[in-house]
């Protein structure tokens, strides 16, 4: 169940706006003095694709650029029906054109890629197998905050005429929270070559690596690409598993990207070698225990601009100067991840594991509640588990892993799943258990006043009134200046909210309604056709509400009988 806010104003309204009437030579616009309300069409397969530092409490994510490419890529629209992507105010809302038709059968493919200044690129494959609302969320580690869990480094080699001369090595820093580190060494002699295999004639090379720990909470949803990616090759670049996907479980992954000045490097003359230490507290998805030494894991590549993974064969752990390692050699860039793919390429037992969620008096809530290993290494995940609605889940099968657990976490629409772990069951046989009961306890609940909301796009330049449809974001700004979960997703269909993703909701019918915190102060945004729209700042208490500003007016009323607001908000926009 989810639910967020965005206008997709469609180009029926220019076909109003342009209609006119000849009579005695004299062209009489029907619409002056006529005040109009248009229903906005229903988007297909609407998407929010929301953006966040993997630090939360690093810097803010800018605005910037996105990429979307891959087989379907023709068939995004961002809303407004721009065929450009720009993320404004960390959140993308985009939709599918009528001739998609995704379905189970036919699914829509498209991947995600950005380059943000100060950042790790990021890149995510996007699978569309309906046309109901959906979500993705997307972390970016910021070089110089890097999140707990993840090592970088970021340097500037020298080379001649594109040669490297001296061999050259790289290696991230050791941190409090990821003690291990990779190096990429260069011996000598290697020259720099663009994707085409083009020679670069430059004489530095400016070089960004980050190493995640497969462990790690805050660097899990940060990973490029995924854990459950649909476009898989082999070794020779044949579909793996029909193109249906896999379920990676990782023993870590390396981010390795060079540039020479504006010409990103992504091979080599010769190869190079790249040396990963593992977590020994990495469970071998085959042996089910911690990785040791001669255990042997399959590594893949991603081409983060396509969201292409590929098998590179295999490496075997070793043991040096007391520390797990891995090494291979490569001529090519891109990023390196050690994965089992549980399901495909380790059988599943095709069984089923219910789970009981026995939540104490005051905690109901919305969770992400996730299988993992005796590592906390992903296995798979309910996410946005609603307590008020659900008592049950069920894992419709589970891997044939020797162990694992199921855990809960606090569900956050910018950073999921978001733990630390908030309770978590003992360590089962996923594959005899069928059934069991994971028990959390309850502090105190704050205080929540109901909130109702209704949108309207008023056109500054014409004497028209539109119902929106499209993606809006209630931001509980007391929780974000605090480093808090603040973001409420609504779904708007025709100025009614449709669905809403985070925070706590009812349903009414067909309308749904949230929850905000009483005392907090929120902001509404919408970034429509690559225009970022902000209200002006209210607090939520049991009084009523004025909206007055530029992008954003409205009224909200306080009902005291049912501690409710009902918020009428306008958006000012030119429709031209």
């Amino acid at each position: 169940m989810k639910t967020t806010f965005t206008s997709v104003f469609r180009p029926i309204l220019y076909i109003l706006f342009g209609l006119t009437i000849t009579v005695a030579c004299q062209k009489i616009n029907p619409l002056d003095g006529v005040e109009l309300t248009v229903n906005e069409e229903i988007a297909v397969s609407p998407l929010l694709v929301q953006f966040a530092n993997a630090n939360s409490s690093g810097t803010q994510l800018p605005d910037f650029n996105v990429t979307i490419s891959g087989a379907n890529a023709n068939l995004v629209r961002m809303d407004g029906g721009a065929t450009s992507f720009r993320s404004q105010g960390g959140f993308l809302p985009l939709y599918l054109i009528s001739d998609a038709h995704p379905s189970a059968s036919n699914p829509i493919k498209f991947n995600i890629y950005a380059e943000i200044p100060g950042f790790s690129p990021i890149s995510q494959l996007v699978t569309i197998t309906s046309d109901s609302v959906k979500t993705v969320d997307i972390t970016a580690i910021e070089m110089a905050k890097p999140a707990d869990g993840t090592s970088v480094s970021t340097a500037t080699i020298a080379v001649t005429g594109g040669t490297v001369t001296t061999p050259q090595t790289i290696k991230t820093a050791s941190t409090a929270t990821m003690a291990e580190t990779t190096t990429i060494t260069l011996p000598a002699g290697t020259q720099i070559q663009d994707a085409n295999g083009t020679p670069i004639n430059a004489n530095q090379v400016s070089t960004a690596v980050v190493y995640y720990d497969p462990s790690s909470p805050t660097s899990f949803s940060a990973f490029p690409g995924g854990y459950s990616p649909t476009n898989v090759v082999d070794a020779n670049g044949q579909q793996i598993n029909n193109g249906q996907g896999v379920q990676f479980m990782s023993a870590g992954l390396v981010s390795i990207n060079m540039n020479a000045g504006n010409t990103a490097v992504k091979k080599f003359s010769q190869p190079i070698t790249v040396s990963m230490e593992l977590d020994p507290n990495t469970t071998n998805a085959v042996t089910g225990d911690n990785i040791k030494a001669g255990d042997v894991i399959p590594l893949w590549s991603l081409n983060e601009q396509t969201g292409q993974w590929k098998s590179e064969g295999n490496v075997t752990v070793k043991s040096v100067n007391g520390k797990l390692i891995t090494d291979f050699q490569t001529t090519h860039l891109s990023c390196f991840n050690l994965d089992w793919d549980i399901f495909y390429g380790i059988p599943s037992c095709n069984n089923s594991l219910k789970v009981t969620l026995n939540i104490g008096a005051g905690k109901s809530g919305v969770y992400d509640v996730a299988l993992v290993t005796p590592n906390n290494q992903y296995l798979a995940a309910a996410h946005y588990v609603n307590i008020n609605q659900e008592k049950v889940i069920t894992f419709p099968r589970v891997p044939n892993i020797k162990q694992a657990k199921v855990v809960i976490s606090a569900f956050n629409l910018w950073l999921n799943p978001r733990l630390p772990i908030l309770a978590e069951t003992p360590l089962f046989a996923p594959c005899s258990q069928g059934a069991i009961t994971l028990n959390y306890g309850a502090p105190a609940p704050p205080t929540y006043i109901n909130l109702n909301v209704t949108i309207k796009g008023s056109c500054s330049n014409k004497n028209v009134t539109v119902l929106p449809t499209g993606w809006y974001n209630i931001i509980d700004k007391t929780n974000k200046d605090a480093g808090l979960p603040s973001t409420i997703s609504v779904y708007i269909a025709n100025g009614q909210v449709a669905q809403i993703i985070g925070g706590t909701f009812t349903r009414t019918g067909s309308v749904y309604s949230t929850k905000l915190i009483s005392g907090h102060t929120y902001y509404i945004q919408n970034n429509y056709n690559n225009k970022l729209y902000t209200s002006p700042t209210f607090v939520i208490s049991n009084a009523n509400i004025t909206l007055t500003g530029s992008d954003a007016s409205g009224k909200g009323v306080y009902n005291s009988q049912t501690n409710t607001i009902d918020l009428a908000v306008s958006l000012n926009i030119n429709c031209n």
